[in-house]
């Protein structure tokens, strides 16, 4: 009967024990899926990060060289964000669904940011073609001329302004590769020989890790916002 009392205790002991790790699992809230971005004044663009590399392509060539850069890509398992523009989905819708099914991140490209309705006309716009390909979820905006008021409008209906910090049109990719630095956002160049993309993009992944804005911008990874 002691032996009995004594399992029927430890029994007691286990059951309690199950149902408080239980309830405090439940009380863990889940991870977010949006980027955990704050902002300690105004809304203001994003040019880096803190660590890693993140490639960033501006949508405005051929569809044949386009379709290229996202299956060299896509072929060496890189990460890249894209940055779209509504005239540019309707032209090329074959390239349009090869971004979405692809999982790449997709943002908005502004080429016309005169005024408040003409940012939010464009968003939709993005928004609804990419919807007709699966691809919900738009967390970013960028503005081919940087200015002040994009940010802020773009804050207000809940998106993030990302710019970069290094532009491989105007600066030498090896210098880029020499010289880069943890949290770089860098605007590539479409028209580049592939060839020379892949040469220099292997030097850089011996050097850093190369991400996607999501993983830049999610989790513990803190901004630089520069006004």
């Amino acid at each position: 009967m002691p032996w009995l009392f004594i399992r029927i205790k430890q029994l007691k002991w286990a059951m309690l024990f199950l149902f408080s790790a239980t309830f405090f699992l439940m009380t863990i809230p889940p991870p977010s899926e949006q980027p955990a971005v704050s902002f300690v004044d105004e809304p203001a663009a994003v040019y880096k990060g803190d660590k890693h590399v993140a490639l960033t392509v501006n949508m405005k060539g051929s569809e044949k060289n386009t379709a290229r850069l996202i299956n060299f890509f896509i072929k060496h398992k890189v990460n890249a964000s894209f940055f779209v523009t509504s005239a540019w989905l309707k032209k090329h819708p074959k390239t349009a669904k090869l971004l979405a099914d692809r999982a790449f991140d997709i943002g908005v490209l502004l080429t016309d940011i005169s005024d408040e309705k003409a940012i939010e006309k464009e968003i939709v716009s993005v928004q609804n073609i990419l919807a007709s390909h699966r691809k919900d979820k738009i967390l970013y905006v960028r503005a081919e001329e940087d200015t002040e008021e994009v940010p802020k409008i773009s804050a207000s209906h809940g998106y993030l302004t990302v710019q970069w910090s290094v532009d491989l049109a105007k600066s030498p990719p090896s210098e880029f590769v020499r010289h880069v630095e943890k949290g770089d956002i860098v605007l590539l160049n479409p028209k580049e020989d592939l060839r020379i993309t892949e040469k220099w993009l292997s030097l850089l992944l011996k050097k850093e890790k190369v991400v996607s804005l999501s993983e830049m911008t999610g989790g513990e990874t803190e901004i630089e916002y520069v006004p």
